[in-house]
C-alpha cells in the first residue's frame, strides 16, 4: 500500500490526518504565526491538476469565508502552494454527528441539533448559498452543546452563474439526496431542508429512512418511496418529518427559519392546539366553581335560620 506523502505548506506545521475523502484530506495542523491549531483541508493530488476540481475547491473557501455564523465553520485562510490547494479552518474537536448517532441521542438532543443546523442554513440561504450535501459527517461539534455545519465543497452560490459541473450531473450523497437532486433537476434552498429531514430522522431513530441495495436504488427510494413513519414514542415529530421529506419542494417548509420556529414551538408547548386546550380547561374550572358557589348558596338558604323559619313571637296581651 502506497504511503501518502504529507504536504508541505509554508506557515503550517502538519501533525496528523484527521479525515479523508475522495476529493481531499483533512489534517490537524498548527498555524505557526498564531500558534493556533487548525483543520487543514488539502485537495487530493490526483485532482489538483484538474481545473474543474481546483476551481470548486477554491470556490468553497471563498463561499464559507463570507459566512459568519456561530453554527457554520470559520475559515482562516485559503491558498495554493506548488499545485497544493488548501483551506485552513477552525478545528472542531468534539466529534461529528455521525459518531454521535452511533452512540445514540435523546429526542431532546436531536431537536437541538436540528434547530442549530436549521439556523445555520437559514443564514446561508439568506446569503444565496445552498449547501447541497447535508449529512451527519458534515455536522461537527465545537463543544458538546454546539453543532457546526461544515464542508461546503459542493455548495452553490445562487448569484454565481458559473457552471462547474456538467448539466444534469447529480450532486450530493445518495443517502441524503433530495428527489430533485436525484433526478438531476434544478435545486433551491429546500433541497437542503430535505437532506436535513433525513438527518433528523436518523438522529431520532438511529437509522436512515431509505436504504437501497446500492446508491441508485437508494436514490430511487428518495424519489418514489413513501415517507417513513416514526415509532410511537417519537410520533410527535411525524408532522415535521412529513413536511421535511415531502417529495416536492413546494410541500416542504418554505424556509429554514420556519422549520426552526415550528420545531421550537412543538417542543415548548406553544403549538396552536395547546392554547385552545388550556382555555378549555380554564373554562371548565370556572363553570365548576360557579356551580359550587350556586350549590353552596342553595344549601345555605335551605338550612340557615332565617325569618322564614323562626317561629313568631307570642302576641302580647293587651289590657282591657
Amino acid at each position: 500500500m502506497a504511503t501518502v506523502e504529507t504536504p508541505r505548506i509554508p506557515g503550517y506545521r502538519i501533525e496528523k490526518i484527521i479525515g479523508k475523502g475522495a476529493m481531499s484530506t483533512v489534517y490537524l495542523a498548527v498555524q505557526e504565526s498564531l500558534d493556533r491549531r487548525v483543520a487543514l483541508k488539502v485537495l487530493a493530488p490526483s485532482l489538483a491538476t484538474d481545473p474543474t476540481f481546483s476551481k470548486r475547491f477554491v470556490k468553497e473557501g471563498k463561499i464559507v469565508a463570507k459566512l459568519s455564523h456561530p453554527h457554520i465553520v470559520t475559515i482562516y485562510d485559503t491558498g495554493v502552494h506548488q499545485d497544493c490547494s488548501y483551506i485552513a479552518m477552525e478545528y472542531l474537536e468534539a466529534g461529528t454527528l455521525k459518531e454521535r448517532i452511533k452512540s445514540g441521542l435523546s429526542p431532546e438532543q436531536a431537536v437541538k441539533v436540528l434547530v442549530q443546523i436549521a439556523q445555520a442554513l437559514g443564514y446561508a440561504h439568506r446569503q444565496n448559498c445552498i449547501h447541497r450535501d447535508i449529512k451527519p459527517a458534515n455536522i461537527l461539534f465545537r463543544n458538546p452543546e454546539t453543532a457546526v455545519l461544515s464542508d461546503f465543497g459542493i455548495a452553490k452560490n445562487l448569484e454565481d452563474k458559473t457552471q462547474l459541473t456538467a448539466a444534469g450531473w447529480r450532486i450530493g450523497t445518495p443517502n441524503y439526496m433530495s428527489p430533485e437532486q436525484a433526478l438531476g433537476k434544478p435545486v433551491d434552498a429546500r433541497c437542503d431542508l430535505y437532506s436535513l429531514g433525513v438527518v433528523f430522522y436518523e438522529t431520532l431513530t438511529g437509522s436512515r429512512p431509505y436504504k437501497g441495495a446500492d446508491a441508485f436504488e437508494t436514490a430511487i427510494l428518495h424519489v418514489k418511496g413513501p415517507i417513513p413513519t416514526l415509532p410511537e414514542p417519537l410520533r410527535q415529530f411525524q408532522p415535521v418529518i412529513n413536511r421535511l421529506l415531502a417529495k416536492t419542494p413546494e410541500a416542504r417548509f418554505a424556509s429554514a427559519e420556519e422549520l426552526a420556529q415550528v420545531i421550537q414551538n412543538a417542543t415548548t408547548g406553544k403549538t396552536a392546539a395547546r392554547p385552545g386546550r388550556r382555555w378549555s380547561r380554564w373554562l371548565v374550572a370556572m363553570l365548576l366553581a360557579v356551580a359550587l358557589v350556586g350549590l353552596g348558596a342553595a344549601l345555605a338558604w335551605r338550612y340557615w335560620p332565617t325569618a322564614a323559619h323562626v317561629p313568631p313571637l307570642p302576641t302580647p296581651i293587651q289590657p282591657r
